[in-house]
């Protein structure tokens, strides 16, 4: 798409401005209908509820079809699995979603899409919506696997001189890449075509086609078979296969049922021309795949085509060679394009076209040692060193090197020189070439690109499957052996893949993770010390570790493991959290391992540690949780049976000194009665004391069913229960409007009366004035109790709710001490706070928080 095109902003905070406005979401769809792009939207929970017209008109599904998972149908069925991965991640996680996929069109051709998707979050952060866009990638796609076919095939049809395996070998390559069918045929110096191989999606296909080859030869009259093509040396491309040109084809009805079963869709054939003559030619069709031929196919095929003509030529030169006269064969071994021919001393002996036509440098300005004035400066001083070595040690001259051409431009070369020797062994000449390997360089520089862009594909694949491992809820051996066996399937190149813990309290690394086609039987050691074996060493120094003679080591513990599978490398990283040891990765491999497989692995190991430690820390946290639940209701059951037994023998002491009261009260002395007072206080404080324990050991555990309950009836109760200290006070009462919420009415009241008879209690010097009301914030209710009274100063706000803090004498002001911590944990069993706002001498607010009614609504909508 052009840049000037219009599109779906990717930014999701703009896409939360288009919505926000009150046409928000007409207006996105008007916006989603005009642009060229296909997209789409979805809920929170991933189901697809909108596509703009163009995914319909593209995709020719009906409309509303692809709705839900409906999206599927039309993706290429190897391509499904993978998205719909991707995207169970990104709304599991949150995490932008990004995937290439082949989608068909409406006339059943496949083309690659970049599908992304951002998620729109509210205020508080929580997705309220997907937003996706599918841009069309098929030309950059194709561009770029164009650029790595040919890359291979360069590659592969310059490793062997044997151009007959080569070429099989060039057609499998083609398969199924650029056709569902690939042949080559070679016509020989009698003039006769054969079919020298033949590729095909379905190996067990080939037998029959060579079969039907012999049955059916091509007919050399064929205006579009591979005897024209050889014949013109023109390509010939037939984007569509009708029916009408099967039938012209063909022989017979037996031939035409067979074309007709085959299912040929597109075809093209384009000549193998090398020096002017064409000698074969290349077939590619496609048949099952239902794709056809474009002009940019031919192009490419054309390619493929003249690097496989060149190969041929090049390895029938060499052939040819070995029976020509030694100056010819030296020419041919040293590849031509720039000849020359140097003096046994090194300077140029004779005129050479082909160096005056590449290089512009005149007959005589090359002369002696003048062809260095067009090596780039930089490969100078090097090219010309490496020359004169060669020429004292009479061994053949290699060197790649940076040439002017005649334009100006600078081209990659590579240089041979052969040293042609007389009867006496003694250097006669030197006779070398100079090739452009410019294109060969960048096709290796793009390959090399591609190559890199898919290891970090890889990486970041097999580091989200990693993650996605590690955030399950399982013991940390199962997560470690699920970590291995990921790797394993991520990375082929290694043979096995062991995750080892380190136990801190025996001082051992312990084997947990252990998967691949050479996993060592239960016989082998599972625990290794530190500073022992291959694993041992690497947690002792807590650096990584990279071995590719592994039988030569002597900290392998057993060669005969390793001979039996044929190991041959091992690379060990440590798992580190904050510098401590908390475990090793190891792997071994079949192959030497690159240095570039060990930062992989290290980058993999500290996502390993990390998790790894973090779930150590989870389960460490919930058995944490565990022996704190189970301490609290220890305590709490201890404070309710020492508090309810204590009341029996209480009360007896309780009826025994108030008899003493009243039976000796003035009939003793002075101190008697006094004593007698004490006595009578002391238990009757002793039993309020004990009746707040009880009440507070009973929050928990003795409360009622949480109903919907309006609060001020709560509030009333409270203040008829303490109608008798508002009229000793001149107490006033101000009550707000109070919501319905959701409550143990008993609790709710004494709640109320401990705040309210709080404030009533701690009073200034004036009379006592109390306001309560309730204010909505969010999805809770948060309750106020203010008063006029004597006010708290902030250093106490936290000490006050905990059990038996006073800060006065009880001779100040009664009470014992337990009250609020009552209040803190009434609120908390409700899922509420509490705290307050004071200032010595201006009253204190106290303020508490509880949920709303759930309504039908909420009740219903997922968490």
């Amino acid at each position: 798409m052009n840049p000037s095109e219009r599109r779906v902003p990717d930014d999701p905070t703009v896409l939360s401005q288009i919505l926000s406005g009150p046409e928000g979401e007409f207006t996105f769809r008007q916006l989603a209908e005009a642009i060229p792009q296909l997209v789409w939207t979805t809920r929170p929970d991933g189901y697809h509820d909108y596509f703009n017209q163009r995914w319909y008109e593209y995709t020719g599904m009906a409309p509303n079809s692809t709705a839900g998972e409906g999206w599927r149908l039309p993706f290429h069925p190897e391509d499904v699995p993978e998205a719909a991965r991707r995207w169970r991640h990104s709304v599991a996680t949150g995490e932008p979603y990004e995937v290439e996929y082949r989608c068909r069109r409406h006339d059943g051709v496949y083309r690659w899409f970049l599908g992304r998707a951002q998620p729109v979050r509210d205020a508080g952060g929580r997705i309220v919506k997907w937003f996706g866009t599918c841009t069309d990638i098929d030309e950059q796609k194709r561009s770029s696997d164009s650029v790595q076919l040919l890359a291979e095939a360069g590659s592969l049809l310059g490793s062997s001189l044997e151009y007959e395996t080569t070429l099989a070998a060039l057609t499998r390559l083609a398969v199924p890449r650029l056709a569902d069918w690939c042949s080559l045929d070679i016509q020989g110096e009698d003039g006769v075509v054969r079919l020298l191989a033949v590729a095909h999606v379905d190996p067990a296909k080939v037998k029959w086609a060579h079969e039907l080859r012999r049955r059916f030869p091509p007919d050399p009259k064929d205006p579009y078979g591979i005897h024209e093509v050889i014949r013109t040396g023109r390509s010939v491309m037939l984007p569509d296969i009708p029916d009408a040109l099967l039938v012209a084809a063909t022989r017979d009805a037996e031939h035409l049922r067979i074309a007709r079963e085959l299912g040929l869709r597109s075809a093209m054939t384009v000549p193998l021309t090398a020096r002017g003559r064409t000698f074969g030619a290349l077939s590619l069709i496609f048949a099952e795949s239902g794709r056809r031929y474009t002009p940019a196919d031919l192009a490419l095929a054309e390619q493929l085509a003249g690097r496989a003509a060149l190969a041929v030529d090049n390895a029938r030169l060499y052939t040819d060679s070995f029976r020509a006269e030694e100056r010819f064969r030296s020419l041919i071994h040293a590849t031509a394009q720039a000849v020359w021919v140097m003096q046994p001393e090194g300077t140029v002996a004779e005129d050479s076209p082909t160096w005056r036509a590449f290089t512009g440098q005149a007959a005589e300005e090359y002369q002696g040692y003048g062809w260095l004035a067009v090596v780039h400066p930089e490969d100078q001083e090097r090219v010309r060193r490496g020359w004169q070595a060669a020429r004292v040690i009479k061994q053949p001259y290699e060197v790649e090197m940076r040439l002017c051409r005649a334009d100006g431009s600078w081209a990659t070369v590579l240089s041979r020189a052969v040293p042609m020797l007389d009867a006496q062994g003694q250097v006669r000449e030197w006779i070398g070439t100079s090739t452009d390997i410019t294109a060969q360089r960048r096709a290796e520089e793009t390959s090399r690109r591609l190559e890199s862009e898919q290891r970090a594909r890889q990486l970041e694949a097999l580091r989200a499957e990693v993650s996605e491992v590690l955030s399950r809820e399982d013991s940390p051996p199962r997560l470690l052996q699920a970590c291995a066996e990921v790797m394993v399937r991520n990375l082929p190149v290694l043979a096995l893949v062991q995750l080892w813990s380190w136990n801190r309290e025996p001082q051992v690394l312990q084997l947990e993770g252990n998967a691949g086609p050479s996993a060592p039987l239960s016989t082998q050691p599972s625990r290794v010390e530190l500073g022992q074996t291959l694993v041992g060493t690497v947690g002792q120094s807590r650096q990584p570790l990279l071995v590719n003679e592994l039988q030569a080591d002597p900290r392998l513990r057993s060669r005969t493991w390793a001979d039996v599978n044929g190991l041959v490398s091992f690379l060990g990283a440590p798992l580190l959290v904050r510098g401590q040891l908390v475990g090793v990765l190891a792997v071994y491999g079949q192959t030497a391992l690159e240095e570039e497989t060990l930062a992989t692995l290290a980058t993999v190991a500290d996502a390993v540690a990390q998790g790894l430690e973090r779930r150590r820390a989870e389960l460490s946290l919930q058995e944490h949780a565990r022996e704190l639940a189970r301490s609290n209701e220890e305590l709490q059951q201890f404070a309710y049976v020492a508090s309810h037994d204590l009341q029996e023998p209480l009360r007896m002491v309780a009826s025994y000194t108030q008899l003493l009261s009243r039976r000796y009260k003035g009939k003793l002395d002075a101190d008697a009665d006094e004593f007698i007072s004490y006595a009578v206080d002391g238990v009757n404080r002793m039993q309020r004391l004990i009746q707040d324990l009880l009440t507070y050991s009973r929050v928990g555990t003795r409360g009622h069913e949480f109903k919907p309950l309006d609060a001020s009836l709560a509030l009333n109760k409270a203040l008829a229960n303490l109608k008798t200290l508002m009229e000793e006070t001149g107490a006033t009462l101000i009550q707000g409007k109070l919501p319905q919420v959701m409550v143990d009415e008993t609790q709710l009241t004494q709640l109320f009366q401990n705040l309210v008879g709080n404030a009533l209690k701690f009073r200034g010097k004036t009379p006592p004035r109390v306001l309560v009301e309730a204010e909505l914030q969010g999805t809770e209710w948060r309750f106020t109790v203010e008063d006029n009274g004597i006010g708290i100063e902030p250093q106490y706000y936290e000490r006050i709710f905990v059990i038996f803090q006073r800060l006065h004498g009880k001779e100040e002001y009664p009470g014992t001490g337990i009250g609020l911590a009552i209040c803190k944990k009434i609120v908390e069993r409700h899922g509420g706070r509490i705290g307050l706002d004071s200032q010595p001498g201006q009253g204190t607010t106290f303020w508490f928080t509880l949920p709303t009614v759930p309504t039908p609504s909420t009740l219903g909508t997922p968490s």
